[in-house]
């Protein structure tokens, strides 16, 4: 498949034929946007071309013979994760198959590229099974993830956007209850003007860290160990109820961005419910629930 095959994505595709040629092609790609926009497409034209032997401006040439072998499905140095059908979430065994095939020399090409599809139905353990080889990939392999939302995986070593907007969760959500009309504002237009999805991956790992310790205790496993004091007492003051109609929250702020809610206005609302749930009002939760 070529970029001039794929229908909607004509600037992605750009940047990505761009890179491709220069030859400046990072170790992992995430294309995010809602289901059935054409993701899952774009990815494939951009592996074509990545693995083509003669490309031209519009992508991969479509006939020779790793084309051919691509279109076929059976190129040897092209790798594919999918959800099984019946499942609700990619499983770790894919993830664990993934990693060590692309630690492999290719075989036809010049390099390997595995297409992780539905990225976002990643378990938590195959996300943490992928993240060493995201943060330290094996050799000049490509990876290319495709997901509905950036915010459901989880965080890898990112930029000093990315780093502002998990230090500011981590700041405001174990203070949340304290927090004046004001500085909820401005930390709302902090998130939403940032890396949101930094933002939002963060405060979902935060609530599951408080919820998995008021259930486990101190034997609970966090995903912000740095955090781990304030993990406690956020644990030992909110209830498992709360803290899943938290989630709740963040999980249809989300949700609500991927239908193109306005930025400022969600994060602005989610941060006001979480609020009320902290200080025990707003029990019906999702600030959203009225829209579904």
């Amino acid at each position: 498949m070529s970029f001039a095959r794929v229908v909607g994505h004509a600037g992605a595709a750009a940047r990505l034929a761009r890179a491709a040629a220069d030859g400046r092609v990072p170790a992992a790609v995430l294309l995010v946007g809602p289901a059935g926009i054409g993701k899952r497409a774009l990815a494939d034209a951009f592996a074509a071309r990545l693995l083509c032997a003669a490309p031209g401006a519009g992508g991969a040439c479509g006939a020779c013979a790793h084309c051919t072998r691509v279109g076929a499905g059976t190129h040897p140095d092209l790798h594919l994760v999918a959800r099984d059908p019946e499942r609700r979430d990619i499983r770790i065994e894919q993830v664990r198959e993934l990693t060590r095939w692309l630690t492999l020399q290719p075989l036809m090409a010049a390099r390997k590229v595995g297409v992780l599809d539905d990225a976002h139905c990643l378990s938590e353990q195959a996300q943490n099974a992928l993240l060493k080889t995201l943060e330290e990939p094996p050799g000049a392999p490509v990876l290319v993830l495709v997901a509905s939302s950036a915010a459901l995986l989880l965080p890898t070593f990112a930029g000093e956007a990315e780093t502002h907007a998990r230090a500011l969760v981590l700041r405001d959500l174990p203070r949340l209850r304290e927090l004046g009309a004001d500085e909820l504002s401005r930390s709302a237009q902090a998130l939403a003007r940032g890396a949101l999805d930094a933002g939002l991956a963060t405060a979902l790992a935060w609530y599951r860290d408080v919820l998995e310790t008021a259930l486990a205790g101190d034997a609970a496993a966090l995903r912000n160990p740095a955090a781990a004091d304030a993990v406690r007492l956020a644990a030992r003051r909110l209830s498992p109820p709360a803290l899943l109609r938290q989630l709740e929250a963040v999980y249809d702020t989300i949700t609500a961005l991927e239908k193109n809610a306005n930025r400022m206005l969600a994060v602005d609302t989610m941060l006001l419910s979480l609020r009320a749930i902290e200080r025990g009002a707003g029990l019906d939760a999702s600030p959203w629930k009225s829209s579904r």
